[in-house]
């Protein structure tokens, strides 16, 4: 029985009176043609009352009806009331739905967390956060859940692959990108976020270390986004996978810091170019280099922290023929420091 039709429309209540009035009415003609009155005179009370009582099986079969009919308007009464009800819910839902959602685009507009590191829409990405919202459920993607879940022990095995690393030796260097490659591949679900492609001239190392960066970014949007509401990504697991970051890049930041001395100085005391330039733009710009990293290690002109690095990538990677090359392009001051530290 559709819910949608009236009484007088649903087929029941028209099988319900056909039947019962067509046997009423059959079963009255039956008895009348034939009825005998006797000696009764006609349509005196006696005649009628005789009439009737011979009617009173047909009057019962269509008397029957009425409960049924009664039975049948009160089942499409609750279907119509049901209806209403799952209408209601839908409409609450569906409003629900837009409430949410505005809150979120909201959120988004105010916080913008993924500056720098995504394009992507609000409304896309609330789609994938909050894949079952129009349903009603604004519980966030169980896929992401897990993603949080999971990602400390997949933080822990490219922290040991980083370790196994060397900076002028490509050793374990796929691995590493490859587990790099599915980090950003989960990533990418939600925030379509983008890792590598502006880092193309950085040496590789280097390139790890900020896409780190980028890593943790995103971790801190995602939970922010997921949040934004109620918690349902737990405050814990956002922890637990950022001391996991920090760990990989204590690992990997003095890795990436010989990496870069390592190029640069080679790049200055052994130039490869045909045409090459004289060395005193080399040393120039080898100095401009090592000042910049002796900085970002806490360094200033007149304090030099990144000694004992530079001497280990000379040690490690120069000849004593090269050496003397290498001495001729360093900045005076650097020699002076690694003279001291060898006395």
């Amino acid at each position: 029985m559709d819910a949608n039709t009236t009484l007088l429309e649903s087929s029941a209540f028209r099988w319900t009176v056909r039947v019962f009035g067509y046997s009423a009415l059959l079963y009255a003609a039956v008895v009348i043609l034939n009825y005998d009155s006797g000696d009764l005179e006609p349509l005196s009370p006696a005649h009628l009352h005789s009439v009737v009582a011979n009617l009173k099986n047909p009057a019962l079969i269509a008397g029957i009806s009425l409960p049924i009919l009664g039975l049948i308007a009160s089942h499409l009464r609750s279907l119509q009331t049901k209806k209403q009800i799952e209408t209601q819910q839908d409409q609450n839902v569906f409003s629900n739905y837009l409430a949410h959602r505005d809150q979120f685009n909201k959120f988004m507009d105010e916080e913008n967390p993924l500056t720098n590191v995504s394009s992507i829409s609000k409304w896309e990405m609330y789609g994938r956060l909050f894949s079952t919202s129009e349903k009603g459920n604004f519980k966030v993607s169980s896929t992401l859940v897990r993603f949080f879940e999971t990602l400390p022990k997949r933080l822990d095995i490219l922290r040991k692959k980083i370790e196994s690393t060397t900076y002028n030796e490509q050793t374990n260097w796929i691995e590493v990108e490859d587990l790099f490659d599915d980090l950003e591949w989960d990533f990418r679900d939600y925030t379509q976020a983008v890792f590598s492609d502006d880092l193309d001239r950085e040496l590789f190392l280097s390139k790890l270390e900020k896409r780190i960066d980028k890593h943790i970014v995103c971790v801190n949007s995602l939970h922010e986004c997921s949040n934004f509401h109620s918690a349902q990504l737990e405050e814990n697991s956002l922890w637990a996978i950022q001391e996991k970051y920090v760990q990989c890049k204590s690992v990997l930041r003095p890795k990436s810091l010989k990496e870069r001395l390592f190029h640069a100085i080679k790049t200055a005391a052994i130039p490869k170019e045909i045409f090459v330039s004289t060395d005193g733009e080399r040393e120039s710009e080898l100095k401009g280099k090592l000042l910049y990293e002796n900085l970002c290690m806490g360094g200033d002109d007149h304090k030099i922290v990144i000694t004992k690095e530079i001497s280990e990538v000379i040690d490690g990677n120069f000849t004593e023929e090269e050496k003397k090359a290498v001495r001729r392009v360093l900045p005076p001051a650097v020699n002076i420091y690694l003279h001291a530290s060898k006395s």
